[in-house]
């Protein structure tokens, strides 16, 4: 039983991103968790007035969102096709990432399901996420993405550091079932690349080929640019990309991860981002 939290705001968008979700895990046994998080307007109240507010002032927002919850998990429990599906409501008065790494703990989750917007810059909520959720692969779904029988992921690494794959394993054995190829692309020149990174490549292509026994078709681009021309052309597929174990001047919020830059090129795209 795979576990996936699926945080949702009940906008056009998210509702297509847990279609998408359902369609590309269609073969797997899966619970999907939606998390709504929500807060009190406070907001021009001082300390008395809060505390004359009455119950329905309080209850409001959370009746409110277990309301749209609830349609939300009859809606899926009813038209989904899988049986092998079970769909729950989370409804949290807190802050999304803090909501988020706390049921990623309580509830043990494999994949967190994040719904991108259509600009090519990613919002800040998005970006909030993948910066402080580190224990959990995290998959950012575009709008009007869309799932084949056969699912193809593509690894994008300048293979500069040898690459953790307990991420990689954690989201491979959801698809479990799920008739899949995999790709490596080697953001490098083919005649470039240092032996470490040429190590650091047959590590993975050995892993790759032990979990799938078939050996990863290899590309090689030299630029961003090219990665964004690969991408456009493996639309219906999924990037993979890898974000590096944070230095102390990240860690205090001077820098942020090179995965941003990586991202732009890929926002038309479904990405798995994995950590370090």
């Amino acid at each position: 039983m795979k576990k996936i939290l699926i945080p949702t705001d009940f906008t056009l968008n998210s509702f297509q991103t847990i279609d998408y979700v359902i369609k590309l895990f269609k073969n797997e046994t899966c619970d999907f968790y939606f998390l709504n998080t929500y807060s009190y307007n406070v907001n021009g109240l001082d300390a008395i007035q809060m505390l004359q507010a009455d119950d329905d002032w309080f209850d409001k927002p959370k009746q409110n969102a277990l309301k749209q919850l609830g349609k939300l998990v009859e809606r899926y429990t009813l038209n989904c096709p899988s049986l092998n599906h079970q769909f729950f409501a989370i409804s949290d008065c807190s802050d999304l990432v803090l909501s988020i790494q706390k049921n990623i703990k309580q509830l043990s989750i494999d994949l967190v399901i994040l719904t991108s917007k259509k600009e090519q810059n990613l919002g800040k909520i998005t970006q909030n996420i993948v910066e402080k959720i580190r224990c959990c692969p995290v998959l950012i779904v575009p709008p009007h993405a869309s799932a084949s029988n056969k699912i193809n992921i593509t690894i994008a690494s300048d293979f500069k550091q040898q690459i953790n794959t307990r991420q990689i394993d954690k989201f491979l054995n959801i698809l479990e079932n799920t008739n899949l190829e995999i790709r490596v692309l080697i953001l490098a020149k083919q005649n470039a690349i240092s032996d470490c990174a040429s190590n650091n490549l047959e590590t993975m292509l050995g892993y790759l080929k032990e979990i799938s026994g078939h050996t990863a078709t290899l590309h090689y681009t030299a630029s961003s640019y090219n990665l964004k021309a690969y991408a456009q052309s493996h639309l219906d597929g999924i990037m993979c990309v890898i974000d590096k174990k944070p230095h102390l001047l990240r860690k205090m919020g001077v820098f942020k991860s090179d995965i941003f830059s990586t991202l732009k090129q890929l926002h038309t795209n479904t990405v798995l981002t994995v950590h370090q």
